[in-house]
């Protein structure tokens, strides 16, 4: 069960108002972030309605809960900076809207590992984007990112069921591999409707990123990549 003290922790916030030059790329980056918070909200609920257990159906409805919570403290953050994160996510929702419509798992050692691969890329590509960002709005959605808490409990979920059954291992190493390839095809789709969202970063270096947390993960559950 995840630890719900690792779900209470905010973001830092600015003590005073800080005036910074508030662009495309500025305003592009905050709605992708505070759009995939309500994502993350969604599907979690989502994967609590398939849980095979009660425990993991609270754990993710706890998750989801959580992701609200969140999208209020980057809403917050954001207008702290004078943007209006709400109308900056408006742009997003329909390619960030509903993961479930591509790959769909046959069984919840897919879902899970769909969700754990799909949103742990998310959180990299929204860190990875932050990055380029004044402080403190830089620090704040970075922070805010870094506290989801699908990593812990995917983690805790998968780890033992896999290395209890190699079958399931390798059927689990080829579906981790094709839910990869078809989500970072998703950013660079997203990257080439909305090239506002790289600033100065180069499109290989994010791609880089996202493919090393990629690999990261899998190896992590002992799948092969």
């Amino acid at each position: 069960m995840v630890a719900m003290s690792q779900m209470s922790t905010p973001s830092p916030q600015p003590s005073a108002f800080t005036p910074m030059q508030v662009g495309p790329h500025e305003l592009s980056v905050v709605g992708v972030v505070a759009i995939s918070r309500t994502a993350a909200c969604t599907r979690y609920a989502k994967d609590a309605d398939r849980a095979p257990r009660m425990t993991a159906r609270v754990d993710l409805l706890r998750m989801s809960a959580w992701e609200v919570a969140s999208f209020d403290r980057v809403v917050e953050l954001a207008s702290t900076h004078g943007i209006d994160a709400l109308g900056a996510a408006e742009r997003f929702t329909d390619v960030l809207g509903d993961f479930d419509e591509r790959l769909r798992p046959l069984d919840w050692a897919e879902r899970l590992l769909k969700t754990y691969i799909t949103f742990g890329l998310l959180i990299d590509f929204g860190m990875a984007l932050s990055e380029s960002l004044d402080d403190p709005l830089r620090s704040g959605l970075v922070h805010e990112l870094s506290q989801d808490p699908i990593g812990t409990y995917a983690v805790a979920e998968l780890e033992e069921v896999i290395a209890a059954d190699q079958q399931l291992a390798a059927r689990l190493g080829l579906w981790g591999r094709r839910v990869i390839g078809e989500e970072i095809g998703t950013f660079q789709r997203l990257l080439g409707q909305f090239p506002e969202l790289l600033g100065q970063m180069a499109q290989e270096q994010l791609h880089s990123v996202l493919s090393q947390g990629a690999v990261s993960r899998m190896r992590g559950l002992g799948l092969r990549v």
